[in-house]
């Protein structure tokens, strides 16, 4: 699918965009958030998880693509700004597991975890896939 949705841009944008990010590894490292929170809350992390770090959406891979080069090649499209709004959402839910567990509510944790976050994950993989299809209909 990434590799469609990298191909339908044209060879400059192409390079551009695959020297900055490549979408399909940014989709894996945020799914992989759900096993490093599932890890801390068992406390079988010793990663030194901080919400005010975590809540921040420009500071991973995908989110420094989407505020610079993502929104230069992709910022008028609809599915675009759905994107930078669900992977914000994203963070925060990330975040806010983190602050219910730090805070002694491991249990809300485990719920937000299974839960919203889980929810906000999908949403944000979803957004990709969406902006995806944006880019394999232009080709056509």
């Amino acid at each position: 699918m990434f590799e469609k949705f990298i191909s339908a841009l044209g060879l400059k944008q192409q390079t551009e965009i695959t020297q900055v990010i490549n979408l399909y590894d940014a989709v894996l490292a945020h799914s992989a958030w759900k096993r490093r929170l599932f890890l801390y809350l068992e406390g079988q992390s010793t990663e030194d998880l901080q919400p005010a770090k975590i809540c921040v959406d420009y500071l991973c891979v995908l989110g420094k693509w989407i505020h610079s080069d993502g929104k230069a090649h992709f910022g008028d499209q609809a599915e675009f700004v759905k994107l930078v709004e669900e992977h914000a959402k994203f963070h925060v839910h990330a975040a806010s597991v983190v602050d219910a567990h730090q805070s002694g509510k491991t249990d809300l944790a485990m719920e937000i975890l299974t839960g919203s976050f889980d929810e906000q994950s999908r949403k944000t993989v979803k957004c990709l896939t969406k902006l995806n299809a944006v880019v394999e209909a232009a080709k056509k």
